[in-house]
């Protein structure tokens, strides 16, 4: 009976029959090599071709969700005309959804051929693609519930405008009075006008009128007591200060004497005079007061507008993060709002998390087992190869080592032999030497 030999080339052993002949060279093949899958092991499994290539299509969509998430957010980052800002922010979103394509593909493809403690190996990546999720879903969402966003944020602007417009009035009055309080360190107007001189100079006059009027109502009731007391002692009415006595007599003289002369050394005509002009000069200053009051009142609201218009020229664009407070503001006042809001975000979240999630609904595959076969394997092998190797190698030692101690023997022996040869040369030598002396000594001829 005839044995077979095995070829020179361990390569050129055939494929055996039993390997699958038909593999799937279409399309599909293009899905799954985004998840990884090797085709020539996937040849033995051809039922589970559709579950991977709808797996790759799912990686895919949700690479796209990411691009479309991120060119949400860049758009809202520059202004111009939309068409510009698309096509300055498409090379950006592109790459991001190249990135969380790669990714996700990298979490499904290490999950290939896992088995055992699965749940230990799906947990990281879950986490990852929760926090992916996250960070997907949010700027689709406010694009989503945007007009209401918008809405929003117009109110909340114009809120915020009108407290800030309030502030600045209620720090700076028309009537140009200084309110220090905290809140008005950083909201005072820096108004050049007259309206502090004129009011410092009404404020002097009106305090100078009171204390002169003052002054003229203590002299002017003192004048008319001694007024009363002469005019009594004129007419004789009886009192403890009078006389009694009808008729112009010498108390009645000296008591009208006495009247006038204090009014004379008080100066209370003088007084009642100035008091008089003061009056005048107030009320002359209150009307330059109030002209004053109404231009400065103007400045104030003209100065007042212009800071609301530049706050209001700040405000015009619309930031993403203004949208997500403008969003929670949304959740907050409205539970059907908050709960459309949390529905959209769980899904989007869910979606995002989807190739991961249905890699690890799959179970243990065909596939998988296969894979781990082949992993465990290709182990094997790498271990025969490598002792084959270090066989080959050990053998080649031995060989040279082998090699080496032979040389070294033969060499070791013909040194012996020359050292033999050459001190039998040596004893030769000293023979002959020996000879002819001995033959000198004789007398013989040499």
């Amino acid at each position: 009976m005839p044995t077979e030999t095995l070829p020179a080339d361990l390569t050129e052993i055939p494929v055996s029959p039993y390997r699958p002949a038909f593999p799937d060279l279409g399309f599909g093949r293009r899905l799954r090599a985004v998840i990884g899958i090797k085709e020539d092991v996937l040849d033995w499994a051809p039922e589970e071709r559709p579950r991977y290539t709808k797996m790759g299509v799912i990686v895919l969509t949700t690479g796209a969700l990411s691009g479309l998430s991120i060119l949400v957010v860049l758009m809202q980052l520059l202004d111009g005309d939309a068409w510009w800002r698309v096509l300055a922010v498409a090379p950006v979103a592109a790459f991001w959804a190249i990135m969380i394509i790669n990714l996700d593909s990298w979490l499904i493809a290490s999950m290939h051929g896992a088995s055992g403690a699965r749940f230990v190996v799906f947990i990281p990546r879950l986490v990852i693609s929760v926090l992916l999720g996250l960070t997907i879903a949010e700027p689709l969402v406010v694009w989503v519930f945007s007009p209401a966003i918008e809405k929003q944020v117009e109110d909340s602007r114009a809120d915020e405008i009108a407290r800030y417009a309030s502030t600045w009035k209620a720090c700076n009055p028309s009537d140009g009075a200084a309110v220090e309080t905290a809140e008005c360190a950083d909201y005072r107007l820096n108004l050049s006008s007259s309206l502090a001189a004129l009011r410092g100079e009404h404020d002097t006059l009106v305090a100078k009128r009171d204390d002169l009027k003052k002054e003229v109502d203590e002299y002017l009731k003192r004048w008319n007591e001694l007024e009363t007391i002469a005019q009594a002692e004129c007419k004789g009415l009886p009192g403890p200060l009078t006389t009694g006595d009808v008729g112009e007599g010498p108390e009645c003289t000296r008591n009208r004497n006495s009247a006038d002369q204090y009014r004379r050394d008080t100066r209370l005509d003088e007084r009642q005079a100035d008091l008089g002009a003061l009056d005048t000069q107030i009320v002359g200053l209150k009307t330059k007061l109030q002209t004053a009051e109404t231009s400065y009142g103007s400045e104030v609201k003209d100065a007042i507008d212009k800071k609301v218009e530049e706050r209001k020229a700040n405000r015009t664009k619309t930031g993403i993060l203004e949208e997500f407070e403008a969003l929670g503001e949304l959740s907050k006042d409205s539970v059907p709002v908050n709960l459309g809001h949390w529905a959209l975000r769980l899904l989007l979240v869910l979606f995002d998390c989807l190739p991961v999630l249905a890699k690890w609904m799959n179970g243990s595959t065909t596939y998988d087992r296969l894979i781990a076969r082949q992993i465990e394997a290709d182990k094997r092998l790498h271990s025969s190869h490598v002792n084959l190797f270090e066989r080959r190698d050990s053998a080649i030692m031995d060989v040279k080592l082998e090699r080496i101690q032979r040389e070294r023997h033969e060499r070791l022996e013909r040194l012996d032999v020359a050292d033999r040869q050459a001190k039998a040369q040596r004893e030769s030598e000293l023979d002959a030497e020996i000879e002819r002396l001995a033959a000198r000594l004789r007398g013989e001829p040499i």
